[in-house]
């Protein structure tokens, strides 16, 4: 079973709202501060002298893509992914973390037209959460080397035609969720099998 990444936000704040739409027609409340850590993960301990992240991804700030429009982005989480998760405990070499993309897409779903589609709840929307990232890792020697690899991760999911807004500000979370658990699961992965060498237990 993967390992999820942890929320800090309001978690209690956010699901007792949940439970109170499920007893009431009281609309969801929305989300307050939000972040999402990886400190319960054990840190990956690697013999470089230096990590540096780089965020080169720049937003179209422009449908579909809404990352912009929230306060949690993607770009936000793989940061975090590489301040809790990754050590130095060497005294050579630069291990550098490249976010490509990381970007949140909102995709309309058509919905069954007619007198059936009025008796429907369906899905009218879809997000879709993209990053994109390269590990580049450079040894000036001697001996001298580098090595370079691309990782990615994607997740998406679907709201209902019936959602308010504050309950799809809740999607968007549990969508960032999703992607920041299979970002964790790309990345480590990749570093246990291309950097295996660099790691020191």
């Amino acid at each position: 079973m993967p390992i999820k990444p942890v929320i800090v936000l309001a978690v209690t704040g956010m699901i007792m709202s949940v439970l109170a739409a499920c007893t009431t027609s009281a609309p969801l409340a929305p989300p307050e501060s939000v972040e999402i850590t990886f400190q319960h993960r054990a840190p990956i301990r690697l013999d470089v002298a230096r990590i540096e992240i780089v965020d080169a991804y720049e937003p179209p700030l422009r449908a579909p893509n809404v990352e912009h429009l929230h306060e949690l982005s993607p770009s936000e989480v793989a940061i975090r992914w590489s301040e809790d998760r990754l050590r130095t405990v060497g005294t050579r070499g630069q291990l550098t973390l490249i976010i490509e993309e990381a970007s949140v897409v909102e995709e309309a779903i058509k919905v069954a037209d007619g007198l059936g589609g009025f008796f429907r709840d369906e899905p009218d929307t879809r997000l879709t959460g993209r990053v994109k990232a390269r590990f580049d890792y450079v040894d000036v020697g001697p001996p001298s080397r580098s090595h370079a690899v691309d990782v990615s991760a994607e997740a998406s999911i679907e709201v209902l035609e019936s959602a308010t807004l504050n309950e799809r500000d809740i999607a968007y979370l549990r969508l960032v969720e999703r992607l920041a658990t299979e970002f964790d699961k790309a990345l480590t992965g990749e570093l246990e099998t291309t950097f295996a060498t660099l790691i020191r237990r």
